[in-house]
């Protein structure tokens, strides 16, 4: 199930906060679908210190980052399914 963030709206670096406390509840088969005012690359090595990998979604609209995250053991599970 996905846990939708639209933080579009926050200054930096609010929405790295916000992901990164949601990274800490994630659960096995959760994820969650991150919309941020431009492309989070300071984070990205971050959640993968932490356990998670990411996806990159580019908006229709081009005026946002989709950012999907994930426990890195789901996608394991995934890739071998």
């Amino acid at each position: 199930m996905p846990i939708l963030l639209d933080l579009r709206h926050l200054p930096p670096p609010e929405p790295m906060e916000r992901i990164l406390d949601a990274v800490q509840a994630l659960r096995p088969g959760e994820y969650i679908e991150a919309l941020t005012p431009f492309w989070p690359a300071p984070l990205l090595p971050i959640l993968e210190s932490q356990g998670c990998a990411w996806r990159r979604t580019p908006s229709a609209s081009g005026d946002h980052a989709r950012t999907t995250i994930f426990l890195r053991e789901d996608a394991i599970q995934k890739a071998a399914a």
